[in-house]
């Protein structure tokens, strides 16, 4: 697996073909890839044709394809990586827009401030396997923003992500795996290397923004809820 930055981008080859299930503007759905890459794009970014966008800065790099692209207004540079047993988890993390799935909705689309999230599965997962493990990494993200005391602007309590998160599991093509979900040894990888960037990316954006002491809500919407500085697999220190 080989990373690295340009221009802006992050960029993750994968090293081989594999199987995936992403919500990812380009290559989304369920598929096959041979790398991702994500984009730092200005907060009022409006191309109506963003797939096109991102394959052509996919070509630019000469990726091999197929490829994975997401958007974000958050700097790609301060992304976080967390690796856990068969896990591996990259993700960019931008709180401008934190709301709860089941808030009220917008009534502007909120811009490209967003969650993106690409975990790397070191298992052939059967294709329901995918969709278990999509959903384990998506609950421990909204774990995460609740112990990093992420409110929602558009309801009481935690945020659970913001209007345009994007996800993309990799897994192993071939399958084999059968399960995915938080009980399972793949998924409490997936569960505990999601949570621990996700939870890092939100301790960052509240030292950005300007954070009170640790354990204190951030003077800002997006952490006006109690915070968590430890994980649940790590003692306070």
């Amino acid at each position: 697996m080989r990373v690295r930055l340009v221009d802006a981008m992050l960029v993750v080859e994968l090293g081989e073909e594999r199987r995936v299930l992403s919500s990812a503007v380009l290559g989304g759905g369920l598929g096959y890839a041979r790398a991702w890459l994500t984009a730092t794009v200005p907060g009022d970014y409006s191309r109506t044709d963003p797939a096109v966008d991102l394959a052509a800065r996919a070509a630019e790099l000469e990726l091999p394809g197929p490829v994975v692209g997401m958007l974000t207004a958050a700097d790609v540079g301060a992304h976080e990586r967390a690796s856990g047993g068969a896990a591996t988890v990259f993700a960019t993390v931008g709180l401008g827009h934190p709301l709860a799935a089941s808030g009220t909705r917008p009534r502007a689309l909120p811009g490209a401030g967003t969650i993106n999230l690409l975990v790397v599965v070191e298992e052939g997962l059967d294709d329901a396997a995918l969709v278990g493990a999509a959903q384990t990494a998506v609950e421990a993200k909204a774990q995460a923003l609740a112990a990093g005391g992420v409110r929602a602007a558009n309801a009481r309590g935690p945020a659970t992500g913001t209007a345009t998160d994007a996800l993309c599991i990799a897994a192993r093509s071939g399958g084999g795996v059968a399960f995915a979900g938080p009980a399972t040894r793949v998924g409490a990888d997936i569960a505990r290397a999601v949570f621990t960037a996700v939870h890092a990316g939100v301790l960052r954006d509240r030292a950005e923004r300007g954070a009170d002491l640790p354990g204190r809500p951030a003077r800002h919407p997006a952490s006006a809820f109690p915070a968590s500085e430890s994980t649940p697999w790590t003692q306070p220190g």
